[in-house]
């Protein structure tokens, strides 16, 4: 099912003429030459982070999970196509992340690198759509998960619907470990 899935995502890429340009493809390439190791035209889920790594991302290990979850096939690895697949779109995350940190700077003034009530207050009251004091006080003990009285860009990611950063006591640390260790004994 993932894999229809992916290839749909594929066949609508290139409909939709989302194309890379010829550096991105050429640094794609390099890398995931670089991890097929016996030149089979696929790299090892083990290898995935690596290889995004050396076409320029950084992908977490939470992250590459989650890639993996999305487009495993039970081939226990993906080809080009697929590569080029995944890392378009961690690029279109990579852009989402700008726009977090761009939008934060709109709201801290200071060098502090927290948002204070008044600051949100201030922002938020000169939007169209008038949003009540109650309103923002509310959203500021939402999302103000260590009750400093600020939100930081960790809070205020998720504020604005981003996963968190940090993820208290990783559970899925042990799981990446796993993953490895079965690419290993293959």
């Amino acid at each position: 099912m993932k894999a229809l899935i992916l290839d749909l995502h594929k066949n609508l890429r290139e409909i939709l003429g989302d194309k890379l340009d010829p550096e991105e493809y050429k640094a794609y390439r390099d890398s995931f030459e670089a991890f097929d190791w016996n030149s089979s035209g696929r790299i090892s889920y083990g290898s995935l982070q690596a290889a995004m790594r050396r076409a320029g991302h950084n992908p977490t290990d939470i992250e590459v999970l989650d890639i993996i979850n999305k487009i495993d096939n039970e081939t226990g690895g993906l080809d080009f196509e697929e590569f080029c697949y995944v890392m378009q779109d961690i690029s279109k995350d990579e852009d989402l992340e700008t726009g977090y940190k761009e939008t934060f700077r709109v709201f801290s003034k200071d060098e502090e690198g927290c948002i204070t009530a008044e600051e949100i207050m201030f922002v938020l009251k000169h939007l169209p759509g008038q949003i009540k004091t109650t309103e923002i006080e509310e959203m500021i003990k939402t999302v103000d998960k260590n009750r400093d009285g600020k939100i930081n860009y960790s809070e205020f990611r998720v504020m604005l619907g981003a996963i968190p950063l940090v993820i208290p006591g990783n559970p899925l640390k042990p799981a990446v470990r796993e993953v490895d260790r079965l690419e290993v004994e293959r």
